[in-house]
C-alpha cells in the first residue's frame, strides 16, 4: 500500500484477494476478467494485447499500470483508485 488510493500488487495476486484487500465487491471485475483469475490476467484481458511497462488501463474508477514485465509475465501492477467525483457536483 503506497497511500489510500495507490497499491502495488504481484501480478499473480488472485482477483478475489485483490478485491478483498481493496475492500470492494468480489465481483467488481467480473465483466472484464474473462477466464482470468489473477491480476496479471485481468490486465491482459483489459489491454487486449500484451501491455508495455507503465502503460495505463482504466476500468471504471480503477487504473492498472504494469510496473514490471519479464519474459512475457506481468510481475508487478500498480492499482490506483481514482477519487470519487461526488465533490465535483
Amino acid at each position: 500500500k503506497l497511500d489510500e488510493n495507490n497499491f502495488i500488487f504481484e501480478g499473480k495476486t488472485m482477483i478475489h484477494d485483490l478485491c478483498r484487500m481493496l475492500n470492494i465487491p468480489s465481483n467488481a471485475f467480473d465483466k472484464y476478467k474473462g477466464e482470468s483469475d489473477s491480476l496479471a490476467g485481468l490486465v491482459l484481458e483489459i489491454a487486449g494485447a500484451f501491455p508495455q511497462e507503465n502503460e495505463t488501463f482504466v476500468v471504471e474508477q480503477y487504473v492498472f499500470t504494469p510496473l514490471e514485465i519479464k519474459k512475457n509475465r506481468i510481475g508487478k501492477v500498480k492499482v490506483t483508485i481514482n477519487a470519487s467525483t461526488e465533490t465535483s457536483a
